[in-house]
């Protein structure tokens, strides 16, 4: 689980009914979603059923610096006889792949689709392996999903089923290259981590204001707790909690930093007393040397474990 999914997790929750980008949200958080299944599915199979001699590393969310970007690569084999770029598809339908003009759409119960062509997406991710690590590299479109169908099949690339891809990669390793598994999965390790959700929480126009603020409460996760009685209580379903505020200053800071005014913490935790906002903010968000700023004590792990438990 990724910071961008989580993020996306957050806006989705969060993000108030009447905002424009609300359905738009909800979508493609159910696509990410599909997404990592997809490759959870690629990645569990591949580490029970590969079977590969000699070195061996699959890695995930892997970003190649391409051009003056960077390319987002589902799943990397990097084996000592072959280097594969995995595009994993989990999706439904009857799959129609344009050989001459390289667009893609898919049917859906008679509805018709234009979608990102995932041929394109390989022959990117290829380029951006290949320059950036200077081997050879093989490329496969991966479906997940026993409901998708390929009607028209891709040009340049194969598309397989899951059942099939390890042998499918088994038969791609029977090959006379050697490579250094090691050391080109050092150099990929040493890639900084990218985060794109700045940019995407400004092209949804994400703001602070846009949110249902206060501490969500984590059964009934559309209303927020009050603090009485030194407890956070929900007087919809009767949780109560001491430490539910650690989740939304969490959510804060990976939103929009670590960096806490005083001033938003009282609308973010939805308390009005100076006292209980210090109490609560005292070893989560300790003041900084800044006057009247707050650094909140990053805890990425405590967010994984909530969504986790959400998204089940």
């Amino acid at each position: 689980m990724n910071d961008f999914l989580l993020v996306q997790m957050i806006a989705a929750e969060r993000l108030q009914t009447i905002h424009e980008s609300k359905h738009t949200v909800l979508s493609e958080l159910k696509n990410s979603l599909a997404g990592v299944s997809g490759e959870q599915r690629t990645a569990a199979l591949l580490n029970r059923e590969l079977d590969l001699t000699g070195d061996s590393v699959l890695l995930r969310d892997v970003n190649i610096p391409y051009k003056d970007g960077t390319v987002q690569i589902d799943l990397l084999l990097v084996h000592s006889e072959c280097i594969c770029v995995l595009e994993v598809k989990n999706m439904i339908g009857d799959f129609y792949f344009d050989t001459v003009n390289y667009q893609f759409h898919r049917v859906v119960d008679g509805r018709r689709e234009g979608m990102r062509n995932p041929e394109a997406q390989v022959h990117r991710a290829i380029k951006a392996v290949n320059g950036f690590l200077g081997v050879p590299v093989h490329g496969v479109i991966v479906l997940t999903s026993r409901s998708g169908k390929v009607i028209e099949a891709p040009k340049l690339y194969p598309v397989v089923s899951l059942d099939y891809l390890p042998f499918h990669l088994e038969k791609l390793a029977n090959r006379s290259e050697l490579f250094d598994v090691a050391k080109l999965t050092s150099k990929l390790e040493k890639l900084p981590p990218q985060n794109f959700s700045k940019s995407w929480l400004m092209r949804h126009q994400i703001g602070f204001d846009s949110l249902r603020l206060g501490v969500t409460c984590p059964t009934c996760r559309t209303c927020s707790l009050i603090w009485q009685g030194r407890k956070w209580h929900c007087a919809a379903c009767g949780f109560c909690s001491r430490n539910a505020h650690e989740v939304t200053l969490q959510e804060y800071a990976l939103l929009y930093g670590r960096e806490l005014d005083t001033r938003l913490a009282y609308q973010l935790l939805g308390v009005e007393n100076k006292y209980v906002l210090y109490r609560l903010l005292e070893k989560s968000a300790p003041k900084s040397q800044k006057r009247g700023k707050r650094q909140i004590v990053e805890n990425r792990e405590l967010l994984r474990d909530y969504f986790s438990r959400v998204y089940r």
